[in-house]
């Protein structure tokens, strides 16, 4: 039998170790994983459980609630609620007002029979920054250079006789008429 090696992190490292127990705490939150014999890590009762709970809760909630109302903080869900003849699940995008959430948003579940409402789950805003440098194979020129180029391709010295051909079903247009096969036909 392997023996278990325990380790307390404050992010799940990118490489695991086989046979251990990992206790990650960071902040206000902890979860705990357990690795096999290969290093593959399992989840111990933490939020990968708590969302297939709530999923289950969901999937078998009698409740008549078909779309998700969204609304901007819990202000707007309150007013929404005062509103409200049927059950509903409601996003709220701003639920920092709500003091069981720390930061983001959440979704409550509106149960119209109980007058209750119940946070599902909470979703922590993620600002993501993505500078110009950071793209992986993206081109070579820089903005500026590129939205050159863009004005350059849209301004032709025979633009204007550019803009007079178009097409129909039958084929070619100049100048709305159509472009015949013989170029002594077609008035130009």
């Amino acid at each position: 039998m392997a023996q278990v090696r325990f380790f307390k992190v404050t992010t799940l490292p990118g490489s695991l170790q086989p046979d251990s127990f990992y206790f990650v705490e960071n902040g206000s939150y902890a979860e705990s994983y357990l690795t096999n014999s290969s290093g593959v890590a399992r989840a111990v009762g933490n939020s990968a459980m708590i969302n297939a709970l709530i999923s289950e809760a969901l999937a078998n909630w009698s409740g008549v609630a078909s779309t998700v109302q969204i609304v901007a903080d819990i202000a707007a869900r309150d007013a929404l609620i005062a509103t409200l003849e049927a059950n509903a699940m409601i996003l709220v995008i701003d639920a920092t007002a709500d003091p069981t959430v720390d930061a983001g948003s959440a979704l409550y579940a509106y149960d119209a029979t109980a007058e209750e409402t119940y946070k599902v789950a909470e979703y922590e805003s993620m600002d993501v920054v993505l500078q110009w440098a950071d793209l992986v194979g993206g081109p070579t020129s820089t903005p500026a250079q590129i939205d050159n180029s863009v004005s350059l391709a849209h301004s032709h010295s025979n633009k204007s006789t550019l803009d007079l051909l178009g097409a129909d079903a039958d084929g070619l247009l100049y100048n709305g008429q159509g472009v015949t096969t013989r170029w002594t036909n077609n008035n130009w």
